[in-house]
């Protein structure tokens, strides 16, 4: 697998992490170059918000190879077939749900209002489990990417017998092996 780190640095938003970051509209024209197969969705919602996370985390990956499909998702599907990681944050995200203090925020409201995800997150598929190179094991074959406080909420959300849609939108991103 070809890792992509330094391709992300060299479509770091400028001033990232700053107050005159460069504007989302400036920055998909440069990373579109690098990344054609990247939906503009994809690449607001992962690599210029969480440009740092990304790279940190997710550098080893060949991002040039990825290809992107929306799909939609059955809740049942997303809770039994979607890992990660760091489930650990995602239980802790899950528990939040009971808090007052969390129940407040625009997320949290947006999705006890429509019962899904204003914005699909990001699933990697692979046929065999992947080993990251901060040790941790990513489980075959649907890795969450981005998303974990939706998928946390979500998941809060079926707990606690809420309202939540049937199905929902998610971005599976597919590397072919070389």
């Amino acid at each position: 697998m070809i890792r992509s780190d330094r391709l992300l640095y060299e479509i770091e938003p400028e001033g990232f992490g700053g107050r005159h970051c460069e504007s989302w509209e400036l920055w998909r024209a440069r990373a579109h170059m690098m990344l054609p197969s990247f939906p503009d969705e994809v690449l607001e919602q992962w690599l210029y918000r969480h440009w740092k996370a990304v790279l940190c985390n997710w550098g080893w990956l060949d991002f040039q190879a990825m290809q992107f499909t929306k799909q939609t998702w059955t809740s049942e599907q997303i809770i039994n077939s979607v890992k990660t990681p760091h489930d650990d944050v995602v239980d802790k995200l899950t528990r939040r749900m009971n808090n007052e203090i969390f129940q407040r925020s625009w997320l949290v409201r947006n999705m006890t209002e429509q019962g899904t995800w204003p914005v699909a997150p990001i699933v990697l598929h692979y046929e065999r489990d992947l080993h990251a190179t901060n040790g941790r094991v990513l489980k075959a074959p649907f890795n969450l990417l981005e998303g974990h406080h939706r998928l946390g909420y979500l998941k809060g959300l079926i707990e606690q017998g809420e309202f939540t849609r049937d199905t929902h939108e998610i971005w599976v991103a597919k590397i072919s092996v070389h």
